[in-house]
C-alpha cells in the first residue's frame, strides 16, 4: 500500500524498506480484497500487492495448506 510517507505491508501495515521489490506479490482479486487492499487489478485481472517477508511467508504457508 502506497502512503505519503511510503509502501507498508498491505496485510499488517508495517512500513516497508524503501525499493523494497521483493514485497510485492500478485494475487487474486478476491485475495487482494480480503487484505483491504485498493490496488488496481493488472491486465491479467491478478492484483499486485505489498507484503512484509512475515506476511510473505504466511502466506505461502497458508498456500501450502490448501
Amino acid at each position: 500500500m502506497q502512503r505519503e510517507d511510503g509502501r507498508y505491508c498491505d496485510s499488517c501495515w508495517q512500513k516497508l524498506p524503501p525499493n523494497a521489490k521483493l514485497a510485492q506479490e500478485r494475487v487474486t482479486a478476491d485475495e487482494a480484497r480480503d487484505y483491504g487492499s485498493e490496488a488496481l487489478p493488472n491486465e491479467d485481472g491478478t492484483v499486485t500487492i505489498d507484503l512484509c517477508l512475515a506476511c510473505r511467508i504466511r502466506r505461502a504457508e497458508r498456500m501450502k495448506g490448501r
